[in-house]
């Protein structure tokens, strides 16, 4: 597996792998492309903000996006983070996180957050297992980028 920066190539395939968990296709090739060419972004965002994704064998099982903002006294967020549901259990989630960690320092992007349905105990289990500690009832920050999965490596 290795993971790199996503290409438009790239954006069916995880468009495919988010519409999984709700939506369709077409509404998320529109929306990651917007959100990759800065056409799209949440509040607070700022411009600078990365996709990258985790291909196996030439297929994306998973993916990874975050950008700079200053939402919550954050310096970045994780945007989204997915792998196709065969493919969980891994570590790929992890090795996503630590890579997004390694672009956030790039950027000097310190305190990263992250919206997470409090209820989403697999998703909130990834990212304390990856150093993330409760922020609000729907929110996680790693207060420190360099820590982003860092303890796994």
């Amino acid at each position: 597996m290795i993971i790199r920066l996503a290409t438009e190539e790239d954006i069916p395939a995880m468009a495919q792998i988010r519409s999984l968990e709700w939506g369709d296709e077409a509404y998320w090739i529109d929306r990651i492309s917007w959100y990759k060419h800065g056409e799209h972004s949440p509040q607070q965002a700022l411009p600078e903000r990365a996709v990258f994704v985790a291909v196996c064998e030439s297929a994306v099982i998973g993916f990874t996006a975050g950008h700079k903002t200053r939402r919550l006294h954050c310096d970045g967020e994780l945007q989204w983070l997915n792998v196709a549901a065969p493919k969980r259990g891994l570590g790929i989630a992890d090795q996503l996180i630590s890579r997004m960690g390694v672009w956030f320092l790039e950027q000097q992007a310190k305190r990263i957050c992250v919206n997470v349905a409090s209820d989403n105990i697999a998703a909130r289990r990834v990212y304390e297992r990856c150093g993330a500690i409760a922020l609000q009832e729907n929110w996680m920050v790693w207060e420190d980028s360099s820590l982003m999965g860092r303890q796994l490596q």
